[in-house]
């Protein structure tokens, strides 16, 4: 009989009295003797507690360490500040060109956030980007969510980093961080570009075309657009599905190389300067241009990344995995020679014929 009175309950709040945290973002704080500037983005409900809506409040507040002040913004709000629905994290670029690791660190232990939260540099500010409103967002914090979220977005410049995969490459030896960059521009919401980090903090940005040929690289794209240029006209050609593979091999002077074989599905989806319709021929020299297009500027990409000593793509981590003596990937990562091989298929002549 007594039995029951010694089990243990589960601890649980009602709806009502949680506030539902869908985004976090950290900023350099402007106040002296404050290192961080915390930003939490709440969704409000509306009337029902169980309906969310698309209005959101921010709390912040400038401290030495994110636990700090995460337990004083709990004197903000008359709710608990629930960490379940957190889907993005926002790394302010000027904490980012600081030391993350510790960030890192931090929210990996964190057993509240998920460890697929996506994370991202904001610019000017995470704050900046936290307090803009889409018109179109449904739920407070998603459309950010549905900009890394591969079902939701097919842009081909966009490469999702999450809190686990950010955590992997700062520790593991071999590859390092590639995380995209957010930016309120002229009121909108932009992401096309992605910053590169040594396992300490952000050391450069790829531009719009760079960060489109490293997706292509590493986890493919749809839906690419490149413009080729032949004696017979000037094509808009669609890259429907694109994707890479690469290995690296030794010779007998122990020089390494990595082979890198770029495979694109694509289309001619318009004719700029004329109108006429497209022989096979043509369509065998379009295929060609853009062989050698993307063969050329893969290969200055590589070439530009190698000179920074980052190795976001994960070439040394290819290398570990059949390094059986024990050998230094930095000795060889300097030397390395890139050849590269594109097989484009153009499939038809798309809307123009």
């Amino acid at each position: 009989m007594l039995i029951p009175f010694l089990v243990n309950g589960c601890s649980f709040k009602d709806i009502d009295k949680r506030s539902f945290v869908t985004s976090i973002g950290i900023d350099k704080s402007e106040l002296s003797g404050k290192k961080f500037k915390v930003i939490l983005k709440i969704s409000l409900s509306k009337g029902d507690p169980a309906t969310i809506g698309a209005d959101f409040t921010l709390l912040s507040f400038d401290a030495n360490s994110i636990s700090e002040a995460l337990r004083r913004m709990k004197s903000m709000t008359d709710k608990e500040l629930f960490y379940g629905h957190t889907k993005t994290i926002l790394i302010g670029e000027k904490v980012a060109i600081g030391d993350i690791r510790p960030l890192l660190d931090y929210f990996v232990r964190r057993p509240e956030i998920h460890k697929t939260a996506y994370l991202s540099v904001a610019t000017p500010s995470a704050y900046q980007v936290l307090q803009y409103k889409p018109k179109e967002e449904r739920v407070a914090g998603s459309y950010l969510f549905s900009m890394f979220e591969e079902s939701s977005s097919d842009s081909p410049f966009v490469k999702a980093l999450t809190l686990f995969d950010a955590y992997r490459r700062e520790t593991e030896t071999g590859i390092n961080i590639a995380m995209p960059v957010i930016e309120v521009q002229n009121n909108k919401i932009l992401v096309d570009t992605i910053a590169l980090f040594s396992k300490k903090r952000m050391e450069t940005k790829l531009n719009p075309k760079e960060s489109a040929l490293f997706r292509l690289l590493t986890v493919g794209i749809k839906d690419g657009i490149t413009n080729i240029k032949t004696k017979d006209g000037t094509y808009a050609i669609n890259i429907s599905k694109g994707n890479a593979s690469f290995k690296i091999k030794e010779d007998k002077n122990h020089m390494l190389s990595a082979f890198f074989l770029i495979k694109l599905n694509a289309i001619v989806e318009e004719k700029m300067d004329n109108q006429n319709n497209l022989s096979d021929d043509q369509i065998k020299k379009i295929q060609d241009e853009t062989e050698k297009k993307i063969k050329k500027e893969v290969n200055v990409l590589l070439d530009n990344i190698q000179k920074t000593k980052l190795d976001p793509i994960g070439l040394g981590l290819k290398f570990n995995s059949k390094n059986f003596y024990h050998r230094n990937w930095d000795n060889f990562y300097p030397n390395l020679k890139f050849k590269v091989n594109v097989a484009c298929k153009i499939n038809g002549a798309g809307i123009v014929e």
